[in-house]
């Protein structure tokens, strides 16, 4: 008998990579049910707790929401003037998706990753549309669909004060970062998460089931979309416990409180957090490698450095919400429930990034959220309230914050639309070259480019119809095109993908010579493949063109770019050129 029902269960653990989607569903499954199982019998509620509080539309309102629509309508076209599957990453698609094939699941234990249902949208996409507009479609759908729950989420803040906090999460550069790519999972944690707080919002004005099941799937979705989520959600639901039994006005704790259909729903949200982490464990088992954090590890003062630099509302909110904190454990300050207990999870998940001491442009997206509706909030309602001087810091802040944040959000579009737009226009140089005269095309040689950056390109050439050469995978008809760069040590994969790097310090006659718009080098190194022994082309000069005066304003903002973040933009940054060698 017990042999029968070990043998199940070693199954599972031996395939528990594999069987993730049974395991999943098995999980939320189970979730769902005891939620059922826990919450109380729905009680009687009278008209006001069951139907939120609605404003009546003013004028000011219509207005306000006239220019959030017209907003969005830039804010999405935009988005795609230039786009292209050029950008980083983007050899999920080219090498992937576009060409039938699904992206696997997300699941590496040597690099300590266990994100799985990253990408995995695309695989069901992948059926319905091939162009670039088709997939952002997805992420403007998603988009749109976070704004109009914001614009509901919080009825105690009129229409216009709402709209003000929306357009400014749009220009918050973590936000920004996440709706214009293909690549980043923070627009699926973003989506997600304002989907679990509006359910749970609903939970509690209702208390009816089916919001309490909405809000577990939502987690789960959540949870499995990037590893530190769970700091988030468990972060979230401990605080609300805590807060919910802590008595307001005495000392003291009031336990019953953890009886209340409320709480049962926290604790079932909290153990959630912890069965993603067994989950994780058992993954990992037996060699918790850690390689992607190593590789991006800083110091300490490097990543609050860092952080400074890219969000400042970041850290604007941990202060606040901790002096908050204080003064809500000290009696001296009534909670918000809902708004304290998601800071607090907001808190737990930056505090996630400090102890891993990795930084990003776009890692505390959902921070950035919770932070902009959290202070916004706060500052809104009490504003009547504030003394003169406290009204004249809010103002220098928020000045600091707005500044900050537009400055950093034009920088990061500016390059991403003119790398990809570069890369593009190499590319489609290539393919009309290569057209006109297959023979030749023998050989690319990149004098600057890294090996990643060179698979990058490799897979939208192979993608565009450009035979790329690559691992030995039976006979061959078509000659292939080798690419050799400087940076290359040795024949041998590119990096993850079987596109072949091989080394090489010059050009031969006949190479095409690529120089990309995010290579480092100086203007003087990529002139000379352009002027000495070689034929242009194409060049490449950024648009619009920055003025000189203007340089060293751009050359502070380099935080934000995800290739020079740590070190100053070259002279030659966003400049770019194919030649052919003599």
């Amino acid at each position: 008998m017990f042999q029968h029902l070990t043998h199940p269960l070693r199954i599972v653990w031996n395939e528990r990579i594999t069987l993730f989607w049974p395991i999943w569903a098995a999980i939320t499954a189970i979730a769902v049910v005891l939620v059922i199982r826990i919450l109380p019998a729905r009680a009687k509620m009278t008209l006001e707790q069951v139907e939120p509080r609605r404003h009546c539309l003013s004028r000011a309102g219509i207005v306000a929401v006239i220019l959030l629509c017209l907003f969005l309508g830039c804010y999405i076209a935009g988005s795609l003037v230039w786009e292209d599957f050029t950008y980083y990453d983007n050899s999920h698609f080219t090498n992937g998706t576009l060409i039938g094939h699904d992206i696997a699941l997300q699941i590496l234990p040597g690099a300590g990753r266990f994100w799985p249902l990253g990408h995995q949208e695309f695989n069901l996409l992948r059926h319905f549309t091939h162009s670039v507009v088709g997939y952002h479609a997805l992420r403007i759908a998603q988009l749109l669909f976070l704004c109009a729950l914001l614009l509901f989420i919080d009825d105690e803040l009129s229409i216009q004060a709402r709209v003000a906090l929306i357009l400014l999460l749009l220009v918050t550069p973590s936000v920004l970062i996440s709706f214009s790519g293909l690549i980043y999972p923070e627009a699926n944690v973003l989506l997600w998460l304002v989907c679990l707080a509006w359910f749970i919002k609903r939970f509690e004005r209702t208390h009816a089931t089916a919001w309490a099941m909405a809000a577990v799937i939502a987690s789960q979705f959540l949870l499995y979309y990037k590893e530190t989520a769970f700091m988030l959600l468990f972060g979230c639901a401990v605080g609300r416990l805590i807060l919910r039994c802590w008595k307001v006005g005495e000392a003291g704790w009031d336990f019953k409180k953890l009886r209340d259909p409320e709480s049962r729903l926290d604790m079932c949200l909290a153990s959630l957090a912890v069965v993603f982490l067994l989950y994780y464990c058992a993954v990992m088992f037996p060699n918790f490698g850690a390689q992607y954090a190593d590789d991006r590890r800083l110091s300490l003062l490097q990543v609050t450095e860092i952080y400074l630099k890219l969000d400042l509302t970041a850290l604007i909110f941990t202060g606040v919400w901790l002096a908050r904190a204080i003064l809500i454990l000290r009696h001296k300050l009534k909670c918000s429930l809902f708004w304290d207990g998601f800071a607090l999870g907001a808190i737990c998940y930056f505090a996630g990034f400090i102890i891993l001491r990795i930084a990003s442009s776009y890692y505390l997206a959902p921070v950035d959220l919770i932070a902009i509706c959290y202070l916004g909030r706060l500052t809104l309602l009490s504003i009547e309230k504030m003394s003169v001087t406290t009204r004249a810091c809010a103002v220098v802040l928020l000045t600091f914050i707005l500044l900050q944040e537009l400055l950093l959000s034009a920088f990061r579009m500016y390059e991403r639309k003119n790398v990809i737009h570069a890369k593009a226009e190499i590319g489609y140089a290539i393919k009309q070259w290569y057209r006109s005269n297959p023979q030749a095309v023998r050989r690319l040689f990149f004098p600057s480019a890294k090996s990643f950056m060179i698979l990058e390109f490799a897979s939208y050439l192979s993608y565009s119809g450009i035979p790329v050469e690559e691992l030995p995978a039976g006979p061959v008809a078509t000659q292939r095109v080798l690419l050799v760069g400087k940076a290359i040590q040795k024949d041998g994969p590119c990096g993850y993908r079987t596109f072949v790097c091989r080394p090489g310090s010059n050009p031969e006659h006949g190479d095409l010579v690529v120089v990309f718009p995010d290579d480092l080098t100086s203007v003087r190194e990529s002139s000379l493949y352009l002027t000495e022994g070689s034929a242009p082309l194409f060049a490449y000069n950024p648009s619009p063109a920055i003025p000189q005066w203007m340089r060293p304003l751009v050359n502070q903002l380099h935080v934000a770019s995800p290739v020079f973040w740590d070190e100053k933009l070259p002279d030659s940054w966003l400049n770019a050129s194919l030649s052919v060698w003599k």
